[in-house]
């Protein structure tokens, strides 16, 4: 970036900064809390840069797995679970949240606290607010902002303690401000929810904002299960919620062939890898995880951790190991070529939601193949060639 076009960015940021502060002034954001904070912001070139950065490939889930649940986080979580007992006592007793699950979430969002970010959230936020790559992204950051002023006002932190990631999630376990105001406890009830140094503020958070979500006590977050070799395919939708009973009815089997705990539950068939890669049926409690966070990899990095840090039970099936990871390109032609073909995906971002797997799961019933919703080289080479024989 040329100096000039440095000077015109900053203009525009100071300009953009003064008509913020009139917003959030008739939000009710006293005058004096506003100008503390971003009177003397600059821009963060380096969060542009991350915001604006696209990744090349897609990262299959087991290698996303494999770096999620390592042997040294495995041995480090099993450890705090047994250092911090007593508390997770306390916190299961007024929660109903597993300890296993709360710390697995801990692993993942900061490596156990130990790396929460070192942005300063305001400045986070303000940047993106002003420079994103969408205007859904402006106006999330935009509004996030305003929460955490707020914060800044009613819960008396500093905004130079407002500490987190690039995208303005906060402390241990990667709030963003408007979670920090809906779900965040003063369990130590010190007078401030303290989501950085404050590990009972921290757990009990984190438990408060799966309970809040929906958590059920009590309940698993699913089985890993096997298929028989003749099965509907149109089950394989989160749709077609049933009883694990039904599912053994219709010969679906739990992987290491025992009962069912509780057959009266519901599940949903889940397929990360489609049909050559292992198989779940997965509960309510799995959705409330992804409410943490909305990746299914994510979801399924802190189901399996939480196992192994109770069960030590691991993932048996085997994955596909042989299928290479898709680029950002070939994944928007999977979208596009599905659109055209009548099966929308929504927006073509080369990103497999739920859209997109649901559109590839309703092709494949179309054309009298296995509907696993599973995106890979061979679905693309299939895509290509009923695409050409169409036309």
């Amino acid at each position: 970036m040329c100096f000039s076009s440095i000077a015109y960015a900053d203009i525009g940021f100071e300009k953009w900064k003064q008509s913020f502060r009139q917003q959030a002034i008739t939000e009710g954001v006293l005058a004096n809390v506003i100008d503390q904070s971003i009177t003397n912001l600059t821009l963060d070139p380096e969060i542009i840069k991350l915001d604006s950065s696209q990744p090349e490939f897609t990262r299959n889930i087991w290698d996303y797995l494999n770096n999620s649940i390592s042997n040294s986080r495995l041995k480090k979580g099993k450890k705090l679970l047994q250092e911090h007992r007593l508390l997770f006592d306390k916190i299961e007793n007024r929660f109903g949240v597993q300890r296993e699950v709360i710390t697995a979430i801990w692993a993942m969002e900061s490596d156990f606290g130990r790396n929460y970010g070192n942005k300063n959230v305001i400045r986070s936020l303000a940047t993106l607010a002003y420079k994103s790559t969408s205007e859904k992204r402006i106006q999330f950051a935009r509004n996030e902002l305003l929460i955490a002023l707020k914060i800044i006002q009613t819960k008396k932190i500093s905004s130079k303690n407002l500490i987190g990631s690039w995208a303005g999630a906060m402390g241990q376990p990667q709030f963003m401000p408007s979670s920090y105001l809906q779900y965040g406890v003063d369990y130590n009830r010190d007078g401030s929810i303290d989501l950085w140094n404050t590990l009972p503020d921290v757990f009990a958070s984190i438990a408060n904002f799966l309970v809040e979500s929906g958590w059920r006590q009590n309940e698993t977050w699913g089985e890993e299960v096997r298929l028989p070799k003749k099965f509907d395919w149109r089950l394989n939708s989160s749709a077609y919620q049933l009883r694990y009973q039904q599912w053994q009815e219709l010969n679906v089997r739990k992987f290491d062939g025992s009962a069912f705990v509780y057959p009266k539950r519901q599940a949903n068939l889940f397929l990360p890898a489609g049909k050559l890669g292992p198989i779940f049926l997965m509960t309510h409690n799995f959705s409330v995880i992804k409410r943490y966070n909305q990746s299914s990899s994510y979801a399924l990095a802190v189901a399996q951790l939480s196992n192994l840090f109770g069960l030590g039970k691991k993932i048996q099936g085997a994955w596909p190991v042989n299928d290479k990871a898709l680029s950002v390109i070939q994944l928007k032609e999977i979208q596009s070529l599905l659109n055209s073909q009548g099966h929308s995906v929504g927006a073509v971002d080369g990103k497999v939601g739920s859209k997109t797997r649901e559109a590839i799961r309703t092709w494949q019933l179309e054309k009298g193949i296995a509907g696993d919703g599973y995106a890979n080289l061979s679905l693309l080479m299939e895509l290509r060639s009923r695409s050409k024989l169409e036309k």
